[in-house]
């Protein structure tokens, strides 16, 4: 049977569905049998006119037009509520039909999943500082949905422009002055061996590679009926694990991860980082991120040989099996706290790493184990360690020293630790439609400090730029993930409380919106839509003019070699986040009402609310629809 088989008699168009012809077929015959209860405007639609009946708030005009004039304070008056249209950034000046957005996205064949960008594409010559109007078509999410590799976590032009920064320096470094060439030409010119052509005898890092050749011959020789290597060790698989992790690989894998991945992920803290005296475990799977990146291909093939035998080898950690006392901070001197605390957090962040990168690069057995086992696994570590733990309320700001730094270090690495362990459980809710394992009350790790701190190179240098952030209400007073969420779902903001929230971060504007999607996916799910759905759009549309305020941290960091690793990562692409949240709670209210329309969800169930329903699958096809869907039916995507 064909997917498309209702087709209309006037214009041809076809749709899945008949409920939907029979609705489309409304709009040749001009029937509008649902009117409003105020102004008695009709309406081919239900879920049309509950829309409108929202801003309809007086009694009818004369003409019988719906009046606008409700009480429209001033902004700055305390009595001021801006009006549903503001809501999402809609001028009331200006009547848009709602039966021409309807039209449009009926003659697509699209259950009207939002009309809200759309109306911002309109009106973008009066939005024009709106910067959330340029992510409305949804590049980057597009090209993530489509296909894997670490890779997508940038823009392909973006990726691409950084990896010849990276070659032409690797250039440069072994003495090359010839000048800057394309892709294709700069990766022949320069081969990996050329770079260990100077290498010493003895190497700082040589114990490295024979500590991790150790790692692996014992896994592959060890294995047991539950292991998920198929590697067997033979003495070319030798030779080949100590060619790729000699020193010399080393050096040039680090230098990929630091400037080709760490800005997806800063949670290391670079400046303490050694590479000598770092868990094997965890410079290993940095090693295998920045392979995977490489402009040189033959390094992202090989890497993947060893994915599985990390994978084990992460997780068999025994800090996975260690019990911990809630009152380990008073048995314990600070000293012996942080440098327990450190351990821990270097196994989260191996586990992280290694979850993201199976979950790119791995295969599909793969894909299954770290969604369904290894994140439940990083989760429970996560909680035993404590989210609430995260926090600075015991760093004294008396004056800098190497111990305070040390501190500090360990303490922003836990904060963000826990923080990018929540972001990957609110992706695999977001595009595979996994229920949460963590819930966002449970969120209690403080918010991030700024870059600046996290960056700073000293302790003199931190101390410096954490003085200014202690001026902000997030330092004095703590503030968890769940207090802001809270607090921007509440009510509509004050241009004061803006511009402050304006000054926490690009991280922690993205795990808010990451807050809302996770939120959205209950209501997605629940049976009881009454006023449910009005925080999270008071939150949306919040989070959107915070965001707007915001500097980014990364303007001034130049488009060098050196200083990639400072620019801000994916997270960049959070406007795009919000766009999809927007998307799904307009699709959640249509759905709904079409249920009420339809006379129960038993007879009523809309068709991509049943394509939703695909709970915890592989690919990302269902998310990737829903985009490619709406960027067909945007007018700014046409653009």
């Amino acid at each position: 049977m064909s997917p498309r088989q209702w087709q209309c008699s006037v214009c041809s168009t076809q749709f899945t569905r008949s409920e939907h012809l029979r609705r489309h077929l409304r709009s040749h015959e001009n029937k509008r049998p649902y009117e409003c209860s105020l102004c008695r405007r009709p309406f081919t639609r239900r879920d049309a006119k509950i829309r409108h009946e929202r801003t309809c708030k007086e009694k009818p005009a004369h003409d019988g037009s719906c009046l606008q004039a409700n009480a429209i304070e001033e902004p700055g008056s305390a009595d001021f509520v801006q009006p549903y249209e503001y809501e999402f950034g809609i001028p009331p000046s200006h009547e848009i039909d709602d039966e021409l957005l309807m039209g449009m996205s009926m003659s697509m064949d699209m259950p009207y999943p939002s009309d809200f960008a759309a109306l911002d594409w309109l009106y973008s010559t009066r939005m024009s500082s709106d910067s959330i109007i340029t992510a409305e078509r949804l590049d980057f999410l597009a090209h993530f949905t489509s296909e894997n590799g670490m890779g997508t976590f940038l823009a392909r032009e973006t990726l691409e422009e950084r990896q010849k920064l990276v070659l032409q320096y690797e250039l440069d470094s072994v003495g090359h002055s010839q000048p800057r060439a394309s892709m294709s030409e700069t990766a022949q010119t320069i081969r990996p061996e050329m770079l260990e052509a100077n290498a010493a005898a003895t190497h700082p890092l040589t114990p490295r590679t024979f500590e991790i050749i150790h790692h692996f011959h014992s896994i592959t020789t060890r294995k047991t009926d539950r292991s998920v290597v198929k590697l067997d060790w033979t003495a070319d698989v030798e030779a080949l694990c100590r060619s790729f992790f000699s020193p010399g690989n080393i050096t040039r894998f680090l230098g990929y991860f630091w400037s080709l991945w760490y800005p997806n992920c800063p949670f290391i803290h670079r400046a303490s980082f050694d590479p000598q005296t770092a868990p094997p475990a965890l410079l290993c799977v940095m090693l295998m991120i920045g392979a995977c990146l490489s402009p040189h291909t033959d390094d992202a093939t090989t890497a993947r040989m060893w994915l599985d035998c990390l994978e084990e080898w992460a997780f068999s950690d025994s800090s996975f099996r260690e019990e911990t006392s809630r009152d380990t901070s008073l048995s314990l001197s600070l000293d012996m706290y942080i440098d327990r605390q450190k351990r821990r957090l270097e196994c989260i962040q191996t586990a992280y790493l290694v979850c993201s990168l199976q979950k790119r690069e791995g295969s599909v057995e793969a894909h299954a184990r770290v969604r369904r086992y290894r994140h439940a696994t990083m989760v429970m570590l996560a909680r035993d360690v404590g989210l609430s733990t995260a926090s600075h309320r015991n760093l004294k700001m008396d004056a800098p020293s190497e111990g305070w730094w040390r501190q500090f270090a360990v303490e922003e690495g836990l904060i963000r630790t826990m923080t990018y362990v929540f972001l990957f459980d609110a992706a695999l809710t977001i595009f595979h439609n996994c229920p949460p394992r963590m819930v966002v009350s449970e969120l209690k790790t403080e918010m991030a400090c700024p870059e600046a701190c996290f960056q700073a190179e000293s302790a003199e240098e931190c101390f410096a730029a954490l003085n200014d952030w202690r001026a902000t209400v997030f330092w004095r007073k703590h503030l968890s993930i769940v207090a802001v969420v809270k607090k921007i779902c509440q009510k509509d903001l004050t241009g004061s409380a803006a511009d402050e929230y304006s000054q926490v971060g690009t991280l922690n504007l993205f795990t808010v919106v990451q807050s809302l999607h996770s939120l959205t996916f209950h209501l997605e799910n629940s049976i009881i839509f009454e006023s449910t759905l009005l925080p999270v759009k008071t939150g949306l549309e919040n989070w959107r003019r915070i965001w707007n305020k915001r500097q980014p941290e990364d303007s001034l960091v130049p488009d060098t070699p050196e200083a990639l690793w400072k620019k801000v990562g994916f997270i960049s692409y959070s406007p795009e986040f919000w766009h999809l949240a927007r998307i799904i709670v307009d699709k959640i209210g249509d759905d709904n009402a079409d249920d009420e329309d339809g006379g129960g969800a038993l007879t009523a169930v809309p068709e991509r609310g049943r394509e939703r329903k695909r709970y915890d699958h592989t690919d990302m096809t269902d998310v990737n629809g829903l985009i490619m869907e709406y960027r067909r039916m945007s007018l700014g995507a046409a653009l």
